[in-house]
Formats: structure tokens, sequence, C-alpha cells
């Protein structure tokens, strides 16, 4: 027995088992690769020489367009865009498989997009951050030191600031009874938030950086040739945008030299407000302690992705409220009379009390699931060749996950996706965290927004203003079905014509 078990263990057993192991190893990978390349692509549409589908992509909103081929093509298809694969997921089950199967191979975002190496410092941020350490480093940032509950708590009075300037704006303009531009104080709202959020309500550089910023936007869906055909990067250069796009860089570097150096000399003087993103960030910047050092470039990057992603997106959701409420008369009725009726009689309107306006909520969520802040969830890059429904999605390929097909599923959202409906809402679990695949406003998976409380917050406290102090209405002689209710194209989906409306002050302002 004792000679059975020494040749149990002896070294020529174990380099048998090993090379067992090896071989059926190799048999399964060989077998999983050649399954793979049998595999075919997702279908799509018939593409051209040399352009492939771009064809198809232009002349309207590109979330709207993926809608209408997904309908024609099924809920996971397949496009070349220049000479680049893009495979497009618009329904529960793709995102699924995506997301719980595939989730580190999609995690990667495209590294060589024209817009986000110069205007995001060689991708330095968390959104277009390459998953890795540095990545997972400034996402835990975001969420322990940068935006946790405490801080967007902290900025309470600056949100109550910018909201009572809002209202007396609105105020005034009430008196005159004429159409005012409601998108573009939102917006301006929205901008002064984050503004005094990052750098303080004193800021020199405030109405430049500002320009910037738009300027930023504008930029954000510029035609990059590089994006679509990388082996022809120097016609960027030949079109003018890279140097556009680094004009714009520099003058931003020269504004955040000046910001960074007053807020340095505060902080070592010790008068700097804590609780400011930038001195988050400057003093995260002298952390030993990192694995990756958080350089001048990732704190101006980071900022920059604040601004990008917590002014036109929360302005977006606010205006976007507000039409649908004009829209929807028993809505906006109802919602108001909620929170009109929870204040009893109290007419300063303070952050606490939005917990008592259930409906508010559901409005949010219902505006949201219509216009989702960001339609096309911003790409993902497929690391390895993988399979995904049945298909083979190629290494390299672009992945775009739809939020505003998804919102108006039919599956899911019923025969009256189209409608809005906020009561969908009532008494369900969906919600906004990412685990509900039909409704992704902030994202999904490991790429989920860091920054939602932030975002969320801006939302609830201004609509509330909005709605409790304010009747609305169209311009005289403007009928609710002449209310334009379509969005531009871009990263975020802004109404494509203002709103413009008439107020009516109801409760005092404080």
């Amino acid at each position: 027995m004792a000679m059975e078990a020494n040749s149990l263990f002896s070294p020529f057993s174990f380099i048998t088992l090993f090379l067992g192991f090896f071989i059926i190893l190799l048999i399964k990978i060989r077998s999983r690769r050649s399954r793979l390349a049998l595999a075919p692509l997702p279908p799509g549409p018939p593409r051209l020489p040399l352009i492939g589908n771009i064809h198809q992509l232009v002349g309207g909103n590109p979330h709207r367009i993926l809608l209408q081929l997904a309908k024609t093509h099924g809920p996971f298809f397949h496009l070349r865009v220049g000479q680049v694969d893009q495979v497009v997921a618009s329904s529960v089950e793709a995102v699924e498989e995506i997301i719980k199967r595939h989730d580190l191979n999609f995690a990667d975002r495209p590294s060589n997009l024209t817009f986000s190496k110069i205007l995001s410092y060689g991708t330095r941020n968390v959104v277009m951050s390459p998953y890795g350490g540095y990545w997972k480093q400034m996402r835990k940032i975001y969420a322990m030191e940068l935006l946790n509950s405490r801080r967007v708590k902290s900025f309470a009075a600056i949100r109550e600031v910018v909201n009572r300037k809002l209202t007396a704006e609105i105020a005034d303009k009430a008196s005159a009874q004429t159409p005012f531009n409601l998108s573009q104080m939102v917006i301006s709202m929205t901008n002064e938030l984050v503004i005094r959020a990052a750098f303080g309500d004193d800021c020199k550089q405030k109405a430049e950086f500002l320009d910037l910023v738009r300027e930023t936007i504008s930029y954000v869906t510029s035609f990059a040739v590089a994006d679509m055909y990388p082996s022809l990067k120097f016609l960027d250069t030949l079109t003018g945008l890279k140097f556009q796009l680094e004009r714009t860089r520099d003058k931003l570097d020269k504004v955040f030299e000046e910001i960074i150096s007053q807020r340095q000399v505060a902080l070592a003087a010790e008068q700097a407000e804590e609780d400011l993103l930038i001195d988050v960030l400057l003093k995260l910047k002298d952390d030993a302690s990192l694995e990756f050092p958080v350089t001048y470039d990732s704190v101006k990057a980071v900022i920059m992705e604040i601004f990008l992603a917590g002014t036109e997106t929360a302005s977006t959701v606010i205006e976007w409220a507000m039409s649908e409420l004009i829209k929807n008369p028993k809505a906006m009725e109802k919602v108001q009379k909620e929170m009109r009726e929870a204040m009893k009689g109290k007419t300063n309107l303070e952050e606490s009390d939005i917990l008592k306006f259930s409906y508010l909520n559901l409005v949010i969520k219902e505006t949201m699931r219509l216009h989702a802040p960001i339609p096309l969830l911003m790409p993902r890059v497929c690391k390895e060749t993988c399979e995904v429904m049945g298909y083979r999605v190629p290494s390299g390929a672009l992945v775009l996950i739809n939020a505003f097909a998804l919102g108006r599923d039919e599956q899911y959202w019923g025969s009256d996706a189209e409608s809005f409906k906020p009561e969908r809402f009532e008494g369900g679990s969906v919600d906004f965290k990412g685990f509900n695949f039909e409704f992704l406003p902030f994202g999904v998976g490991r790429r989920l927004c860091p920054g939602i409380t932030f975002g969320l917050s801006a939302v609830e406290v201004g609509l509330a203003h909005l709605l409790f102090h304010f009747n609305w209405k169209l311009p005289r002689g403007m009928k609710i079905e002449d209310l334009d209710m379509m969005e531009i194209s871009g990263v975020t989906a802004p109404r494509r014509s203002p709103l413009l409306v008439l107020a009516n002050p109801i409760m005092p302002l404080p």
C-alpha cells in the first residue's frame, strides 16, 4: 500500500497530470478560437467602399438613426465607420450579455480619439481613462474624496444661492409678462453652481473659464477624420481641427495655472475653503502614498470633466422636465399640488423639503427615461474578440449602448413607451444605479458615472424651485402641440430650440 501511495505522487505522475491538463487547455482554446472564427459578425446595413456606413449616420441625431437601424437589423448590429468597426446594443438582452458576461473585456475606452487625447490631457480624467490602475485610483478618489455624499451635501448653500438668483431673475421677467428663454437661464444656473463648487464664489477667471468651457463643448461633436480613419491621422492636422483643439487647451492651461496658483497660496495660508473641488485635488497632488501621482494635468482633466458632465447634463434634464410638464398639464398640476401642500404654507423651500416630494422624483425619472442625459453612452472598446448574442465582436471594435433606445423599448415600458407618464415608476424597483438595463441615464457597470449624487442634487433642487414658486405656460398664441420636442445632435441632447415660456409667481420668494 505504501508503494502504491508513493507511486501516485512520483515526479512522472505529476508531469503526466500537468501535460494532460495542458493538452485539454490547448484543445479548449483552439475550439473557442475556431468557434469565434466561424461566428458571423452582427447583421447591419449594406456599406459602401471606403466610407462604410458613414453616409447612413449623417443628417440626423445618431441615437435616433441607430434606433431606426435597430428596428431593421436587430438589437445588436454592426457598422463599419470608415476603417473602424462599431457594434450597437439597443436591447436589455444585448446590454446584459456585454455587462454581465464580458464586462472586463468591454471595460476599456478608445484611447486614440482626437478630442479625448487633447482636451482631457491625454485621458487623465475618469470617463475616458483606460481601464487599469490609474482609472481605479481616480474612481476611488471620486467616491471617497471628491464627490462623496458628505461633500455633495456641503454644497447645499451654493445650490441655494444660485437657485435664489435664478428665481429672482425669473420673477423679474415675469413682471414684464414677456416670453423668456428658460433654457439659457437654467444652463447659466448650473454653470454658476459648478464653478462655485470647483473654484469658489470669488474666482476672478470665471467668465473666461466659462467661455472656454463653451468652446470646448462645441468641439465635442466635431468631425475628426482620424477617429474614423486611424491610418490617416495627419488629416486632422490638415483640416485644422488638431490646431483648434490644442489652441483651446493652451488657453485653458493659462486660466488653470492662474486659478491653481491662487488656490495654492490660499491653501498655504490656511485660508482655503476646504470643500472646494480644486482644493481637494491639489491636496491629493502632494500625497506620496498614491500609487499613481496626481499631476497638474490630472487636476485640470478632472475639473474639466466635472464641468462638461455636471453642467449641460443637469441643465438638459431640467429643461426637458419643464418641457414635458408644460406639454402634459395634468402631470404639472399634480407635481405642483403635491409640493405646495407638503410645504404647508411655508414659502422658504429648503433642500431637506425635497424628500417630501415623491411625485417630483417620478417626474425626474420619467424625464431621464425619455431624454437620457447622454443618449449614446460613452463608447467602450472590445479588448479581445468575443461572442455576444451569438455574433462575433472583433478586437478593437467600438461598442455603443443606445440608452435612448432602451428607454423607449415597448417590451419593457409598454405600448405607451413614447408617452410621458411618471406614474409608471410608482411602486416599482426600477432605479438609475445601473442595475436595470432598460433604464441607464448614468451608464452601467464599471463605467457607471461617479458623479450621480452631485448631478442629481442639482436637478432636484433646480426643478423644485421652478415648480414651487411659479406657474408656467407657453407664450400667447402658442399651443401645446406646437412645442418642439426634438433634441440636437451631440454627446448630450438638449432641446433643438430654446424653451420660451411665461412665468406667473405663485409662492413668495425668500
